[in-house]
């Protein structure tokens, strides 16, 4: 494909986070002579019946694709490396238990969809209940809280009672850090799976695969038809997508390689005039991501109007600004279970970084408070933190030419001359 080059004054990235999925670092995957798949690149047209498949990674997507293929395997190994909280299902009591009814995902009825086409304050009763229960529970994040003692407890007290059968398993998994130290997935079925005789439940580290099987580190060789692997994606903003460069040629991945360092997640000092949804320390540890998003586009949108308003040709953030908020987000974790020592995808090392440092890492994924506090803090740009360049360096240009549009285009409408007449709220618009 020919390469194409687009001009624009503005650039925004909507490239995400989870999308860059990799191959485990394994010495000779590359040689097996059976099916390898990725969950992330998932092959709809495989065959797993009666097949012996090796499922390697607990996380997310490990979770839910044990139970979901155990009924058509004949054998599955399940490989797993790291201690980990497994939950039931999140939500609140009434979604939860039509998940269970239904075995999974589910529709609303018709019924359901036509009442709250017609009433409403009914639709809007019922998205309440559920983003109350979304946005309650931001207290669980904090250290030697009470919310986060009596969850860990409920976590324990639900594995220990799931895995009954097999004691030997919940002791692998138990972790030595609280709940959402890492990032805490569903898992229905997911227990229950490992108890199962079809599945056996390796803990001994992968040391390479070859043609027929896997090898690990006690010695043992495991013959498979199908390896899975459910390893998780790329997630350091130092790796991620295509390279961005700013002000005298540098890279944003070198600039984000040590540190990720942005103001507000949305915007780098020596990057003018790009602004990005789901940058670093975007995400909320706890409520709706969907909102967070939103309302990060809804926030870059204001700085486009301004720009155009404005008549502002370049606009970045100052430098003591990046540079706080990045030293308010280091003190701010330093409170949370997020801090403890963990191996989670939310933290940020340094390349060749051993797993113990891993632990360690700086917490660069997540926003620095709930997600109502990031709508809060979005919803209005604090415009004194931005250094401007304007066009033709007339910062004057925004004044026009004496003229409004309403005058030179005079219409027969009595209101295209006196819209100022329909300010009533004048408080709002000073705020505002």
């Amino acid at each position: 494909m020919a390469a194409l080059t687009l001009k624009a004054r503005m650039n925004r990235g909507s490239v995400g986070v989870l999308n860059e999925w990799r191959w485990p670092d394994i010495n000779g995957i590359k040689s097996f002579k059976g099916q390898l798949l990725h969950s992330a690149n998932w092959d709809p047209q495989v065959d797993l019946q009666d097949k012996s498949v090796a499922v390697i990674g607990n996380g997310s997507s490990g979770l839910q694709i044990v139970p979901a293929i155990l009924p058509d395997v004949k054998h599955m190994d399940h490989y797993i490396r790291g201690r980990s909280w497994i939950v039931g299902l999140f939500g609140d009591p009434e979604t939860r238990q039509r998940i269970k009814e239904a075995g999974g995902n589910f529709k609303y009825s018709p019924d359901e969809i036509q009442n709250w086409e017609t009433d409403r304050e009914a639709y809007l009763k019922y998205r309440r209940s559920i983003e109350h229960n979304i946005n309650k529970n931001f207290g669980v994040l904090f250290s030697g809280t009470s919310e986060q003692t009596n969850l860990r407890l409920l976590a324990q007290e639900s594995m220990i009672q799931r895995l009954k059968e097999r004691p030997d398993i919940y002791e692998h998994l138990q972790p030595d850090f609280s709940p959402y130290c890492k990032r805490m997935s569903p898992g229905p079925g997911y227990l229950e799976a490992l108890a199962s005789p079809k599945v056996d439940t390796i803990t001994s580290g992968i040391t390479e695969i070859d043609e027929t099987g896997i090898f690990t580190a006690d010695g043992q060789h495991h013959p498979v038809d199908v390896i899975i692997c459910a390893t998780g994606f790329q997630t350091s903003p130092a790796s991620r997508s295509f390279p961005i460069y700013g002000v005298g040629g540098v890279n944003l991945r070198e600039r984000f390689q040590k540190r990720p360092e942005t103001y507000l997640s949305v915007c780098t000092d020596g990057f003018p005039n790009f602004f990005q949804s789901m940058g670093p320390n975007s995400m909320p540890g706890a409520g709706s991501l969907l909102l967070v998003i939103e309302k990060t586009n809804t926030y870059i949108a204001k700085i486009i109007a301004r720009m155009a308003y404005d008549n502002i040709a370049r606009i970045e953030p100052k430098q003591n600004m990046v540079q706080a908020f990045t030293d308010y987000c280091d003190n701010f974790f330093k409170q949370t279970v997020f801090a403890e020592e963990c191996n989670s995808w939310y933290k940020t090392y340094e390349t060749g970084a051993s797993r113990e440092e891993q632990k360690r890492g700086r917490i660069t994924a997540l926003w620095p408070g709930s997600s109502l506090h990031c709508v809060r803090t979005l919803s209005r740009p604090r415009w004194e933190d931005f250094e401007y360049k304007y066009c033709d360096d007339n910062e004057f240009g925004w004044f026009g030419n004496g003229w409004t549009l309403a005058e030179k285009f005079v219409t027969d409408e009595l209101e295209s001359l006196t819209w100022y007449l329909d300010d009533t709220n004048v408080m709002e618009k000073i705020v505002a």
